[in-house]
């Protein structure tokens, strides 16, 4: 039986592609050890928001206060003192959260342990990150194992390819998964080289009904978890809402 390793930078409240990957793989590893970029979803993501504009459904970025420096993703620390709105930055983000989710179907069931977590004024990102990615695999029931990149025995170089053949050999892997941004810059013949297959996710994003009008897809994942509940499992009795259609996702970095 072939071994399915994936990889992911380790995003903020991370969309549903995200844990689509996660769920296909036997090993998905936190890719930790790459650098942060201010403009990729590493201390930020999107929600639904009411009212349409231009006609549009609207939603709106959230973001966790960061020192912006040059430095690996599990190195950026949080700026815990900064405030909006004269509220701690944390509070101000769960209050944005409950006044636009807390009427769907499954608020009150997984907003607990969400507030719970956010609460706590954690100093590094990628703490505060993990912790809402572990708790959103176990909404989704998701079983794949998850290790961080740094803790492997392997040699980072510059180029992608490399760096990822090494990590599926590193974990004993037969297939490498890759989200579909990988089409552009993978290379098939380091991979063969190294007698580990290739393949790339097929991720068709969901349709379902949004707390208000209309549907934004690739949304962090909470948007589905709130209004669907675990859309990768048991509440599926919930899916005669989805719509088999096929929403253009974001690329992601593999």
């Amino acid at each position: 039986m072939e071994k399915i390793v994936s990889a992911h930078q380790p995003n903020f409240l991370p969309y549903l592609g995200f844990f689509d990957k996660m769920d296909k793989s036997d090993v998905f590893v936190i890719r930790d050890e790459v650098q942060f970029a201010e403009r990729d979803y590493h201390h930020r993501n999107r929600i639904r928001i009411n009212g349409p504009r231009n006609n549009e459904p609207q939603c709106k970025w959230i973001r966790v206060p960061v020192t912006k420096e040059q430095k690996h993703v599990r190195q950026i620390t949080v700026r815990n003192e900064v405030k909006d709105k004269n509220v701690p930055w944390n509070i101000f983000m769960l209050r944005q959260i409950k006044s636009n989710y807390e009427t769907a179907p499954f608020f009150s069931k997984y907003y607990p342990e969400l507030e719970a977590i956010l609460r706590v004024k954690t100093e590094k990102l990628i703490d505060l990150n993990m912790e809402i990615i572990k708790f959103l695999k176990r909404c989704f029931d998701i079983n794949t194992e998850i290790v961080y990149a740094s803790q492997l025995d392997y040699d980072k170089t510059n180029d992608a390819s490399e760096d990822l053949v090494r990590i599926a050999k590193a974990l004993d892997a037969d297939v490498y998964l890759s989200g579909v941004g990988g089409r552009a810059y993978l290379n098939h013949d380091s991979f063969s080289a190294a007698d580990v297959g290739l393949q790339f996710q097929s991720f068709t994003h969901p349709v379902y009904p949004q707390r208000y009008a209309g549907f934004v897809p690739n949304l962090a994942a909470i948007d589905a978890l709130f209004n669907v509940g675990n859309i990768f499992r048991k509440e599926r009795t919930d899916r005669h809402y989805l719509e088999d259609a096929t929403v253009a996702s974001r690329v992601e970095v593999a």
